[in-house]
């Protein structure tokens, strides 16, 4: 006598699957979804920072051995500001605009001018450590969504110093290098280059 058996249907776990890395992938782009940047397999196995008070380039590391890919720019709009205003200064003193009047209080200017200079300082200063912050910061946010695994920093010395003061425990484990330069005028060919042959 033949028998027959009722086979039940197995449910299609694919469309499931594909959800799931659907799923996977936007938890992995975190925060950076919402502007376009999703961190594709493999990327940011090592970024590169170079900045200075003003600006602070993210470059990352190739397939192709010494070469970099920028990534994206921080920059400071109030050290830009500053450096207008100090260009203009400079082509109004080299323009014989600043008035020496007989010589008249010139003690008292130079005491003003002093104190002005002071004042300029502390600000330039808290304006860099406020820059520093936000470049730890951002350095932060992209370890913790896996966007780099270690980290190259080159800075201009004084800024170096202030960076280094706001990275996260997280962050310094993971700083392979760091160089206190000023390269940050430099295209991303000319940085590679002198990067490949400090590793030589």
């Amino acid at each position: 006598m033949s028998t027959s058996r009722h086979l039940r249907s197995q449910p299609d776990t694919s469309a499931k699957a594909a959800e799931g890395e659907s799923d996977s992938a936007r938890a992995d782009s975190g925060d950076w979804a919402h502007r376009g940047v999703v961190p594709r397999e493999g990327q940011g196995t090592g970024w590169v920072v170079v900045a200075d008070e003003a600006i602070a380039r993210f470059l990352t590391t190739t397939d192709v051995p010494g070469e970099l890919d920028a990534v994206e720019a921080l920059t400071d709009p109030a050290a830009h500001a500053r450096e207008c205003e100090l260009h203009v200064n400079d082509a109004g003193r080299r323009g014989g605009r600043v008035s020496s009047d007989s010589g008249r209080g010139a003690g008292n200017g130079s005491g003003v001018a002093s104190v002005t200079a002071s004042a300029g300082d502390d600000n330039r200063h808290l304006e860099a450590q406020a820059f520093a912050r936000r470049v730890a910061q951002h350095l932060s946010m992209a370890l913790q969504h896996k966007r780099y695994a270690s980290l190259r920093i080159v800075a201009a010395p004084r800024f170096l110093g202030a960076l280094r003061g706001e990275l996260d425990a997280a962050v310094k484990a993971i700083v392979v290098e760091e160089i206190d330069k000023d390269l940050i005028h430099m295209s991303d060919a000319d940085i590679a280059g002198r990067l490949s042959k400090r590793a030589a």
